[in-house]
């Protein structure tokens, strides 16, 4: 995904959203994939997990998520 192509699809999204996405493992991937899903925080963060998880949980919040070009679609 090219710089126009990230900037058109941020501008569909909620201006005061969290942008979040994968974390741990090592190097980089392209960004396939923007949406919006509902994560929560965790309370006893570990260091190899991200801050986030996905929840269906209606009190969580919605965040803009770009899914690596490597990563499921699923999220």
């Amino acid at each position: 995904m090219t710089v126009s192509e990230l900037i058109q699809k941020l501008q569909t999204m909620p201006p005061d959203a969290l942008v979040v996405t994968d974390g741990y493992e090592d190097g980089y991937d392209s960004i396939k994939k923007v949406s919006v899903i509902k994560v929560e925080e965790i309370a006893e963060k570990k260091w190899y997990i991200g801050k986030y998880v996905s929840t269906e949980n209606p009190n969580a919040f919605d965040v803009v998520f770009l899914n690596a070009d490597t990563k499921a679609d699923d999220k």
